[in-house]
């Protein structure tokens, strides 16, 4: 995974005072002539993209699976950089770009970060204080979309939750996921595009009371779970399209229980080694602490309280994103689901949309026409896919 080494000030940010509040028919959708254009316009085609992971297992494991439109070119990888001292090693991505090369989904790679009131790292990971999904769009527009304009944000409440609080002696824990979602615009090739951005973010804060001076050391760290982006000419897309992606973006079960397992034996044997660690402070304190003086004394009890701090933050974080993966990705995705016609297996589809077919060559349509017929519409031959409770 691709790791930022600096987040600028986000505050520096160039923001539009427009708001675009046009919406789009994709020309992916239908050719635009005869009575089978206004149908075909009405309806969404999609087939799935597998995020596949090549390099994290003894074989290939398809990570994570998304509905894009169909025809587009697409790939999907998941990054791993094993060297990675912050946050996850791993980062699923995917992109799919249009026939007209212009527009274009995709899946960034996950970023984490932390900031204290104590003037120390949050591990390892770079230092800086973005309080919401806002502030880190904001950030990330800066670093991967050069001279783009913001043109409106909005908070997206039904995909944001609080993990929940948890206290223990001299600490508490505050867990919560914050999401939103943002358009900008800027030119490519002279060509004036638009492009509309959304991130969920976990944010762990941990409050250790009775610090130096009796001041409460406090830590905040936040992963930012990869920007989803769809970028398109003359118009936005419409609000329903890209929440039908975002609504499928989804988790192999295979893949997240090998994920889960390896970083639970990680986390137990980072617990074994700090025990170890300890005892060896411990032994070694009570040999010397007679011979220290006061000053030294106290830099002692102070390395101790950060190192306590700094183990208790990141082994809640890990526990926290653990929870996240598997409690919050499940409950925000809206979608229903439907027996696959061709596999006879089960499909996620968004639910925004009252009927789903699935065409002789695989892709599926999204649509609210009861009347709709896909060999009058896209010239294919398909079959009205019936939901089902698994």
């Amino acid at each position: 995974m691709t790791k930022a080494s600096t987040f600028p000030d986000p505050r520096s940010l160039s923001v539009s005072a427009l708001l675009m509040l046009a919406t789009c028919s994709l020309a992916w959708a239908a050719p635009q002539s005869g009575p089978s254009a206004n149908e075909g316009a009405a309806a969404l085609r999609v087939e799935r993209l597998e995020i596949v992971d090549n390099k994290g297992f003894e074989k290939p494991m398809v990570a994570a699976t998304v509905m894009v439109p169909a025809g587009w070119q697409r790939s999907g990888e998941v990054a791993w950089n094993t060297g990675q001292r912050c946050g996850k090693p791993y980062a699923p991505m995917f992109r799919a770009v249009a026939p007209d090369g212009i527009s274009a989904i995709e899946l960034s790679a996950q970023e984490t970060w932390g900031a204290t009131n104590y003037g120390m790292p949050v591990g390892e990971c770079p230092q800086a204080h973005l309080a919401g999904a806002r502030e880190y769009l904001e950030s990330w527009v800066q670093r991967h979309r050069a001279n783009a304009r913001l043109l409106d944000y909005k908070p997206r409440p039904d995909r944001s939750r609080a993990l929940g609080d948890h206290q223990s002696a001299g600490a508490q824990l505050r867990a919560w996921v914050d999401s939103g979602q943002a358009l900008i615009g800027y030119r490519i090739d002279g060509r004036e595009v638009f492009e509309l951005l959304a991130t969920n973010v976990s944010y762990t804060h941990t409050r250790l009371a009775g610090g130096m001076g009796g001041q409460a050391m406090e830590s905040l760290q936040g992963q930012a779970l990869g920007v989803l982006s769809w970028r398109t000419s003359s118009a936005p897309v419409s609000q329903r399209h890209f929440d039908l992606v975002w609504d499928t973006l989804k988790p192999a079960p295979e893949w997240s229980a090998r994920i889960a397992a390896a970083e639970g034996q990680i986390a137990a044997d980072n617990a074994a080694t700090q025990a170890q660690i300890g005892r060896i402070q411990a032994e070694t304190s009570r040999e010397t602490l007679q011979h220290m003086a006061r000053r030294g004394q106290i830099r002692h009890q102070t390395q101790q309280e950060i190192a306590q701090m700094r183990n208790e933050g990141w082994r809640s974080s890990q526990a926290t994103q653990e929870r996240m993966r598997v409690d919050n990705v499940r409950s925000i995705r809206e979608v229903h689901g439907y027996r696959d016609a061709h596999s006879g297996g089960v499909v996620e589809l968004s639910n925004h949309y009252n009927h789903a077919w699935q065409l002789r060559d695989g892709s599926y349509v999204l649509t609210d026409d009861p009347n709709f017929d896909p060999a009058r519409a896209f010239g294919v031959q398909g079959e009205r896919l019936q939901r089902t409770r698994e």
